[in-house]
């Protein structure tokens, strides 16, 4: 699609947007700023939001005017996150449509501290929007709606789609507004939210954080993530290493991802039983050999390889007292009895969870 067109299609859904939502009154596009991204930053009593919009000066066909970033970002301050907003909205003289946006990203001082202090302005403002992908930042949020990925018209389109291409393919999370505030407000789950580190013109995961009710408890390893997103049934399909004595390093392609779980209290200890079952298919390997349908010895190489990502991954969690897995909501469907009876000291039921995990891995011919 040409450049031109696409600008057309973003115009086009802007416009629809409006339409729908039926309380602008006579108000046009060049009259409102359209939002794609927000960032909040905080410290030292101060917070700052960052809000990339549309550049509409680039609406022309010319290869100059529709090349690169076709975004522009601006910053406010005030005591809290609404009033920043404000402070925004009188600097460009526009108002600020968020009907389109795309990405809520946190900076790390402020996630690190207290994230449920985005919490009044995610639940009660008009602006916020309950589907909008949520990351952090592993410095500022500003730094993330900065970076311009190569290619990107819209960066924080490309960041929403990093995640959750990422999350398909296990190297990162997805969580929205709506989940991230359904699990704060849930009983025995915890928040776990990916974490984005920026360059000028690149992003990359980082880890996953997770969450100890609104603290930031512990950081998911990238070595981790895989293990993590297979204890919530999340990857589609996952490309990982690992080293075999024969093989050396063994690069594997898993396909028909399924994660079943069930969770369970044995004499008052919780178990939380995970069996994960997937086609695997060996794309390369150090020491040549075995490329291609794998063997038996190899699949039982993979499968205990899996499972100890499974197992620090759990690990991680139970230390930190973060139960972002869900091991409580799974108890509560599989045992209503015994949830009723823990849950109202879950943190300290959910410190000694134990995890059971196998894997069942099947060569997927070549």
């Amino acid at each position: 699609m040409k450049r031109a067109d696409i600008f057309k299609a973003v115009s086009c859904l802007f416009c629809a947007a409006l339409l729908l939502s039926g309380c602008r009154g006579n108000e046009n596009l060049k009259d409102m700023s359209v939002i794609e991204g927000i960032g909040i930053d905080g410290g030292n009593g101060i917070i700052t939001v960052t809000v990339q919009s549309l550049d509409l000066s680039k609406q022309g066909n010319s290869a100059e005017n529709l090349s690169g970033n076709m975004t522009m970002l601006k910053s406010g301050e005030g005591s809290d996150i609404s009033s920043a907003v404000q402070k925004v909205s009188h600097s460009l003289s526009k108002k600020l449509f968020f009907g389109q946006s795309q990405l809520l990203v946190i900076g790390a001082e402020l996630a690190e501290n207290s994230l449920s202090s985005c919490f009044d302005y995610l639940l009660h403002s008009p602006d916020s929007r309950p589907d909008v992908a949520v990351c952090l930042s592993q410095g500022s949020a500003a730094d993330v709606l900065a970076a311009a990925p190569a290619g990107a018209l819209v960066p924080a389109q490309a960041a929403a789609d990093l995640l959750l291409s990422g999350q398909q393919q296990g190297f990162s999370a997805y969580q929205t507004v709506n989940d991230m505030l359904d699990r704060y407000y849930n009983k025995t789950s915890d928040i776990y939210l990916p974490v984005i580190a920026a360059n000028k013109d690149s992003l990359e995961i980082s880890g996953i954080a997770i969450y100890n009710g609104d603290r930031q408890a512990a950081v998911i390893a990238p070595e981790q993530i895989l293990g993590f997103l297979l204890l919530i049934d999340e990857p589609y399909e996952v490309h990982f290493d690992f080293s075999h004595p024969q093989y050396g390093a063994v690069s594997c392609a898993l396909s028909s991802v399924k994660t079943k779980t069930r969770a369970s209290a044995e004499g008052g200890e919780i178990v939380y039983s995970v069996s994960v079952s997937a086609d695997l298919r060996v794309t390369e390997t150090e020491n040549g050999g075995a490329a291609g349908e794998a063997d038996e010895a190899l699949l039982q190489a993979a499968s205990r390889h899996i499972e100890k990502m499974c197992a620090a991954a759990f690990e991680k969690c139970v230390e930190s007292s973060s139960d972002c897995i869900g091991v409580g909501k799974r108890l509560a469907a599989d045992s209503p009895r015994d949830y009723a009876a823990l849950s109202q000291s879950w943190k300290s039921a959910f410190s000694s969870a134990r995890l059971v995990c196998t894997c069942d891995l099947k060569p997927l011919a070549v």
